[in-house]
């Protein structure tokens, strides 16, 4: 059973996006997902701020062993902000998605439990 956990991210009372956490029920783990819409809003470390902020809950009040994600290759900023947040590029699905009717690279990066508390307390 799969539940999922939807968080609105708002600025002086603006929606400006959100974050999405899927949990799977079984095998302790989760996929991740977040949007930062506005541009304006875009290299001001507020997706790194919410990414760690949900890698908390995920770990520390799920009890998550396992969180993924999936990011489109030529995404640059989004791969900076989930490395900064202790994610580690897994793989790569060549043209595994069609945005704006072209096949993209799609990367999955994931984190576990102990390798997020290893980076808290470092």
């Amino acid at each position: 059973m799969k539940k999922s956990l939807e968080w609105c991210i708002e600025i002086n009372s603006k929606y400006i996006g959100h974050a999405r956490l899927t949990v799977t029920g079984r095998d302790n783990k989760a996929r991740y997902a977040i949007g930062i819409f506005d541009p304006i809003y875009w290299g001001r470390g507020i997706g790194t701020e919410v990414t760690h902020l949900v890698l908390d809950y995920a770990f520390n009040e799920l009890g998550l062993h396992r969180v993924d994600l999936k990011v489109l290759e030529y995404n640059t900023r989004g791969i900076r902000c989930y490395e900064k947040c202790g994610f580690i590029l897994e793989g790569k699905e060549r043209e595994g998605a069609l945005i704006e009717g072209k096949y993209e690279n799609d990367l999955t990066m994931g984190i576990l439990d102990y390798e997020y508390r290893a980076s808290e307390q470092g």
